[in-house]
């Protein structure tokens, strides 16, 4: 008996090991491939806009509810949770690209654990391990860190949503699925409205199982209004205090004119030829994982999973497909579900070399992972492209003028932004009630209109930059 009992003992903690070394190694590898040489390129296009109005945004007190582009300027376009949580970091942290950088790998680290968790709750170890690791390693999922990424966030928030209400209703606590509705109620504070695909998607996957009570309803309608309990106060706030300016912007000009294709048509196949030219070798073994579940008997769960999975896939493809404003970084909701299926078809290979590295090498795995991951942040690699020498050059000379001189006649919000984060002062507007005076410093790019006035004297020029005194 005290055999059996130490044989039982030794089972559990060896279980526990190799659980925890499950969540690990998908971590490290995330971290093996976001890490090194975090501080290459520089801020640009969202990174550098985004992190500007959210720094502004803890440094100026009065403008941190409502967003400013600059100070005289409201910014409609995005909810703002995204925009204080990496503004709270260059802060507090400094202006830094690991900075702006670090949150968009925690929400990522978010997605791959939840991602990994959801394998592991219906579809054992094994499954779980290799859905972790596909999801870490997916090229166009792990590259979104070295940016500001609202996309990134509003997928750690829906993941997260889809887990409670899996553990409510896997732990027959379906009263307590109410929880899910916080996490969503967050996405929707990313992003305006696609969060609310998760519900519908939620019911389409219960619909496969089994017929929907009233009661479940009532659940699913308690989910909702907790999300909307969270996320309306903001938006409310925002229609009360700035009325048709916010509405138009927020509603018209980001959701109804992207709908229509007036920001950016792209083809209906978009993201078809992305997926296919970009999800390699994954393709692979997504396929082999449902080749495998049509040919193969399969456990309930392990039914219900692959349905539910294949359900966010399909629903998310086809509203991303409708949309005609297309972007890669919109299909990062496809990626996660992808993973675990593909993390189904690898464990499914009858391959007795993976199963004993699964059983028995987990830890030398993470050895070897971290062993490569502090040889590529030692090595002299590039990359990504260094900063811009025209603009850097710009900015350090931005930095030593009087800014209450220095106008933006023809500057984008991106150079703008640049030069709030380096120098600290955004550069005066053309159209401010404080116009340029006789000796003013107007910025200029020359591939934007309009051009310097026949009175203006070049007094700095670098690249596509002209600096003129008026």
């Amino acid at each position: 008996m005290q055999a059996e009992a130490g044989c039982n003992i030794f089972r559990s903690l060896n279980g526990m090991k190799r659980t925890f070394w499950i969540y690990s190694i998908p971590i490290l590898l995330l971290l093996a491939v976001t890490l090194p040489h975090l501080e290459q390129g520089d801020f640009r296009v969202e990174t550098a806009h985004y992190g500007a109005i959210g720094l502004q945004a803890w440094r100026e007190p009065g403008l941190f509810w409502t967003l400013h582009e600059q100070p005289q300027i409201h910014y409609f376009n995005k909810p703002p949770l995204v925009f204080w949580i990496h503004g709270l970091f260059l802060h507090l942290f400094g202006i830094t690209l690991s900075a702006a950088r670090i949150p968009s790998i925690l929400a990522a680290a978010g997605c791959v654990l939840i991602t990994t968790s959801l394998a592991f709750r219906f579809m054992g170890r094994a499954t779980a391990l290799a859905s972790g690791a596909i999801l870490a390693l997916t090229v166009e999922f792990f590259r979104r860190t070295r940016e500001i990424s609202l996309d990134m966030w509003q997928l750690f928030f829906m993941l997260s949503a889809v887990w409670l209400w899996a553990w409510a209703e896997r732990t027959g606590r379906r009263h307590r699925g109410w929880l899910a509705g916080l996490p969503l109620g967050l996405a929707l504070m990313c992003k305006p409205l696609m969060a609310l695909m998760v519900p519908c998607i939620l019911i389409g996957w219960r619909f496969t199982r089994k017929s929907i009570k009233p009661a479940q309803f009532r659940d699913f309608a308690i989910f909702v209004a907790v999300a909307l309990a969270l996320a309306l106060p903001w938006h409310l706030s925002m229609i009360y205090l700035h009325g048709e300016a916010f509405t138009r912007q927020y509603l018209g000009h980001e959701v109804v004119q992207r709908m229509q294709g007036l920001r950016n048509h792209m083809p209906v196949w978009y993201y078809a030829v992305e997926v296919v030219r970009s999800y390699w070798p994954w393709m692979i073994l997504l396929a082999t994982g449902i080749i495998h579940w049509r040919r193969t008997v399969v456990s309930r769960h392990h039914r219900n999973a692959l349905m539910g999975a294949l359900i966010w896939i399909a629903v998310w493809a086809a509203v991303l497909t409708l949309f005609p404003d297309k972007r890669p970084r919109y299909a990062l909701p496809l990626y996660p579900m992808m993973a675990i299926i593909g993390g189904y078809g690898l464990a499914c290979l009858p391959w007795k070399r993976l199963r004993g590295i699964y059983r028995h090498g987990l830890g030398w795995m993470a050895g070897v992972i971290l062993a490569t991951a502090t040889t590529a942040a030692v090595l002299p690699l590039r990359v990504q492209a260094p900063p811009d020498p025209a603009l850097a050059a710009l900015v350090a000379w931005a930095g030593k003028q009087d800014p209450a001189k220095v106008y933006s006649a023809t500057l984008s919000d991106v150079d703008e932004s640049m030069l709030y984060l380096k120098t600290g002062n955004w550069p005066n507007l053309i159209s401010a009630p404080n116009r340029p005076s006789k000796g003013s410093l107007l910025i200029y790019t020359d591939s934007l209109e309009p051009k310097p006035g026949p009175d203006e004297i070049c007094v700095f020029q670098k690249g596509p930059y002209r600096v003129m005194r008026k």
